[in-house]
């Protein structure tokens, strides 16, 4: 018979404090290594959407209220 009422044994709840602590890791290194590599938005950044339209986008109109 068990003696202990807990859910999780504690080699269970071990695993997921390593589990947990290594996702924080994972996450701290992917933030502070993406200002190193070229941004998401394309080769040439955030200038290249200023002068050129980006590709599908219509211009906005406002809707007609009546």
């Amino acid at each position: 018979m068990r003696r202990n009422v807990g859910v999780f044994s504690h080699k269970e709840r071990q695993v997921a404090l390593i589990a947990v602590l290594a996702a924080a890791v994972i996450a701290l290194v992917g933030t502070l290594v993406q200002p190193m590599l070229h941004p998401s938005v394309g080769p040439g950044g955030v200038d290249a959407y200023m002068t050129a339209p980006v590709p599908g986008v219509l211009d906005a109109t406002p809707l007609a209220t009546g």
